[in-house]
């Protein structure tokens, strides 16, 4: 055996290396079959996913195939009724035009007969008068010109006569009808205008997740809501409403910050006085870029170019200020579409007529000048670049200066025309603002009183004072001071409640 040769082991060799070859060509066709049925798998799996995300699409694409279909129908069906209504119209527009036609054709018959009429009396009368002139000439011993030179003196003596007569009922009709197209000129602005102007409210809800959310806004002992009502000014009204709370305020400033405030600390969570007041000075920040929102808006919506920034943030002011109840922004966007409408009538530039009437009330919001509101406002106009026609017309539409040009006069018929219609405006609603003024300058007036606001639509005065100023003796002896003051100055029999607030804080800050 171990006799072999060298060439009978290379042999073997040779053999047991094919074996072990053949071994792993045979693995490698198993594993290559398993490898097959694998991939075999995952295809059929992959088609019947994509056949299932197939039919899906399909179904879906069907769906909007189906809603488009029916709504190019309904877009037909209306397409096609007003089609039918332009048809009816036209239809009754050819028949009164036939009508008018046929009337204006017997009237022109009429009127040929009575020119042959008239044609034929004129000759007869020329005949007469002819054969009058021979008789008065052979009665008067007067030949036929001095006839006619003293027929001519006495026609002409009546004719002046008739002639004024003629001319005051002239300009009278004239007169009347300029009134008459001033009128519909007025009229038809303001039918075409027609706003829905909404009143404005003293109140604003915000709606909470659940009614645990009531007792974290009142917080501990009511410290919460008090915080909250001292920071913003305005009453939180926590009821049995369901899921809601309301905010009551006269000033809408401040009622739109305590409902932003408001809304953050709900969707935040976390409530204490720390993060109320946080959520306050953002609200007010947020309120800056409202306005501006406000004032684009307006200026937008009336196609108004080149626009100061300063001008469009004052804009954006005026739809938190009320005149007599009514928005003054929306008072200033109606004011200046009537002012372009009534501008078209009388062929004047529309543009112009939008932006005086758009930016007339501008100096509302401006700090106290000294000056009345119009003037104000023109000066501010006038420093930012407006042109001379738009700064006389805000300037004059009160008749503080003189108007110079049409466009003035058209600037003060529109203001007048928006804040005098049915509804625009509540009378009543001076009394009650200047109610509130003087409630809370009966406060302000007391040494110590940092702030004081009118809550509960004019029933509560709530003070806020300094505590390192007054002690708590001082600060009940302020409070029947102000009842005292306040029974003196303010008529009425509805009992007014002061509240007077003296909190002190501290606060420090720990530094790492």
């Amino acid at each position: 055996m171990w006799g072999l040769e060298v060439s009978e082991w290379n042999l073997i060799g040779l053999g047991l290396v094919a074996t072990v070859l053949f071994a792993e060509l045979v693995i490698m066709a198993v594993r290559l079959n398993s490898m097959k049925s694998k991939m075999a798998a995952n295809a059929d799996a992959i088609r019947a996913e994509e056949l299932v995300k197939y039919e899906k699409k399909r179904n879906e694409l069907e769906m909007i195939l189906k809603e488009s279909e029916l709504e190019i129908k309904a877009e037909y069906e209306e397409m096609l009724a007003m089609a039918r209504n332009v048809k009816r119209d036209q239809e009754e527009k050819l028949e009164a035009a036939k009508a008018e036609f046929e009337n204006a054709k017997r009237v022109a018959e009429r009127a040929e007969a009575e020119y042959l009429r008239y044609a034929k009396m004129k000759e007869q009368y020329r005949g007469y008068s002819e054969q009058y002139a021979m008789k008065l000439a052979g009665i008067a011993n007067l030949n036929v010109e001095q006839i006619r030179e003293e027929a001519k003196r006495e026609v002409e003596k009546k004719s002046m006569e008739d002639l004024a007569l003629y001319r005051s009922e002239i300009l009278e009709k004239s007169r009347r009808e300029v009134d008459e197209e001033a009128q519909r000129i007025l009229v038809d602005a303001m039918q075409r205008l027609s706003p829905n102007m909404p009143q404005s409210v003293t109140s604003a809800m915000v709606k909470i997740p659940d009614e645990a959310m009531k007792g974290r806004l009142i917080g501990k002992e009511g410290r919460n809501i008090r915080s909250f009502e001292a920071s913003t000014g305005t009453t939180l009204i926590i009821d049995e409403t369901p899921e809601v709370v309301m905010i009551s305020a006269f000033n809408p400033t401040r009622r739109e910050i305590a409902k932003i405030a408001l809304e953050e600390l709900v969707n935040d969570g976390r409530i204490s006085p720390a993060t109320i007041e946080a959520a306050v000075e953002n609200a007010k920040g947020r309120i800056d870029e409202h306005t501006f929102e406000l004032g684009s808006k307006a200026v937008e919506s009336l196609g108004i170019s080149n626009v100061h920034s300063d001008i469009v943030s004052l804009l954006g002011k005026l739809g938190y200020h009320l005149s007599l109840n009514q928005d003054t922004l929306l008072h200033s966007i109606e004011t200046a579409k009537l002012s372009a409408m009534i501008a078209a009538e009388l062929k004047c530039d529309t543009n112009i007529a939008k932006r005086i009437g758009l930016f007339h009330d501008i100096g509302k919001v401006m700090s106290d000048s000294g000056k009345s509101h119009a003037l104000a406002g023109a000066d501010l106009l006038a420093r930012l670049g407006e042109s001379e026609v738009v700064v006389n017309a805000v300037a004059a539409h009160h008749e503080e200066v003189a108007p110079q040009t049409l466009y003035a006069t058209i600037l003060q018929i529109a203001d007048t025309l928006s804040s005098t219609r049915p509804g625009a405006r509540m009378e009543a609603t001076d009394g009650y603002i200047q109610r509130i003024r003087t409630l809370e300058n009966i406060a302000n007036e007391f040494p110590g009183v940092t702030s004081a606001y009118v809550l509960q639509a004019g029933r509560e005065l709530r003070v806020i004072v300094a505590p390192d100023l007054m002690n708590e003796v001082e600060a009940h002896e302020t409070v029947r001071k102000i009842r005292e003051r306040i029974e003196e100055s303010v008529g009425g029999s509805i009992p007014i409640k002061v509240t007077l607030i003296r909190e002190q804080r501290f606060t420090e800050i720990a530094k790492f």
